[in-house]
């Protein structure tokens, strides 16, 4: 027995060590491996970061998530980036926030509009920049990542090849200290992370191919049982 538990704390390491190379994991402010678990393992204030409910929006704060910047009008710079499970997203009867950045009566992020899009959200109502036109639809994974910053918004669908943009969707002069995500859609994410910078494009590539390393939680479980119950074979025999 203490062999096998010796080779799962050993696997275990070795999965430490591979998180350990994602920088641009790390260096967000939260994130999210598995989100449904509502237990954040990446991010350099991810111990202070807390989820609640208020009716019918999870609410992440404890930190500033993102802060007005010296020069260029002290724009504010930040990306959210997540991965959907399109089977769990439904076409809304009206537009839904998807995610919904505040700070005071400011607020910015992105939503899914009647046709099954996304769409930019500006100050709690739909802004008409982003793919508006192109539906997520209703299989498979899709990552994106929302960055705003002194260009404007853009929105990144599956790779940094191409983005979205609405250069008139960016704000600043307050501190965003709250992330409302619907609480219809929390299901769909699977992954989650913050940034309180506006990502490059090579920087949102790199963060996708590093999120596309991250096992699934199921996938690793399934991974140790699978070595224990080796171990324990090869014990009896």
């Amino acid at each position: 027995m203490k062999k096998i538990l010796s080779t799962l704390m050993l696997a275990v390491g070795m999965s430490l060590s591979a998180t350990a190379a994602t920088t641009l994991l790390d260096s967000s402010l939260v994130g999210y491996s598995d989100f449904a678990s509502r237990l954040a393992d990446f991010g350099t204030q991810k111990d202070s970061v807390a989820i609640t409910t208020d009716g019918g929006n999870l609410v992440m704060s404890g930190t500033t998530f993102s802060q007005p910047v010296s020069g260029g009008g002290t724009r504010n710079n930040m990306t959210v980036t997540m991965v959907l499970d399109l089977s769990k997203i439904t076409t809304p009867d009206a537009f839904t926030a998807l995610f919904n950045a505040k700070g005071g009566s400011t607020s910015w992020g992105v939503g899914i509009n009647t046709s099954g899009a996304l769409q930019g959200l500006w100050n709690n109502g739909a802004y008409s920049g982003g793919p508006t036109s192109s539906p997520l639809g209703a299989e498979g994974k899709l990552t994106i990542s929302v960055v705003t910053g002194e260009l404007g918004t853009r929105i990144y669908l599956g790779n940094s090849d191409a983005y979205y943009t609405a250069s008139g969707l960016k704000f600043g002069s307050v501190d965003i200290t709250q992330i409302l995500i619907n609480a219809g859609l929390a299901d769909a994410i699977e992954q989650l992370y913050v940034h309180d910078s506006a990502l490059s494009q090579e920087q949102i590539s790199q963060l996708m191919s590093e999120i596309a390393s991250v096992p699934e939680p199921a996938t690793a479980t399934l991974g140790l049982l699978g070595l224990a119950a080796l171990m324990m074979r090869r014990r009896r025999a």
